[in-house]
């Protein structure tokens, strides 16, 4: 029904509004239960209604005033569709020709993935990233200073009197890892600016 101008939605519902016998016996012809309300706009609510289902619904309630309008504002569409201009033969040869673009384009990837360590997800999310193309660049790496963290937090925030010489190795411990986590990221960066032409 979204295909009907507006001028005879507007017609219909205004013929609709005033006859709700007619009205009801629509809205029960097409199973809209609930308090009955002529204000309701079917038009607006069900678009995708066929014109031809709602007239086969109206013809059969014998309400061949609105059957008529129908019949009025329809006009025949055109047929938009694509044919072939040339045989299949001369088709599969334009394939052949010396065109430069590929038939099938593989992006690449440069993918780098933190986490605090490797599981399934990380796998999936690499094999993913590696099933795009087999020049996709996915490097994993493990950031395992939050492990040191929460260990430091235990210790200082714990029941127990912190003991000088765990605070100290495990603070050594959490640089260390930071600085080598930091190390591997640069590497992977500039790797990827020194590949930037692939």
């Amino acid at each position: 029904m979204k295909d009907l101008d507006t001028d005879t939605t507007r017609e219909l519902r205004a013929r609709l509004a005033g006859d709700q016998v007619a009205l009801r016996r629509i809205h029960k012809s097409f199973g809209i239960r609930g308090p009955f309300d002529r204000s309701m706009n079917i038009f607006e609510l069900f678009p995708d209604t066929p014109v031809k289902l709602f007239k086969d619904v109206l013809e059969a309630l014998q309400l061949y005033d609105m059957v008529e309008l129908l019949q009025k504002t329809q006009k025949p569409q055109p047929v938009r569709s694509l044919r072939p201009a040339l045989p299949l033969q001369e088709i599969e040869k334009l394939r052949k020709t010396t065109d430069p673009r590929p038939t099938t384009y593989h992006s690449n990837v440069a993918v780098l993935i933190i986490t605090a360590e490797k599981n399934h997800h990380t796998e999936e999310m690499e094999r993913f990233f590696k099933g795009l193309s087999s020049k996709s660049d996915v490097t994993v790496v493990e950031w395992k200073t939050q492990a040191y963290f929460v260990q430091l937090e235990s210790l200082l925030y714990g029941w127990n009197r912190p003991d000088e010489t765990q605070v100290r190795r495990l603070e050594m411990e959490t640089r260390k890892e930071m600085e080598t986590s930091a190390t591997a990221l640069s590497a992977v960066i500039e790797r990827w600016i020194h590949n930037q032409g692939w």
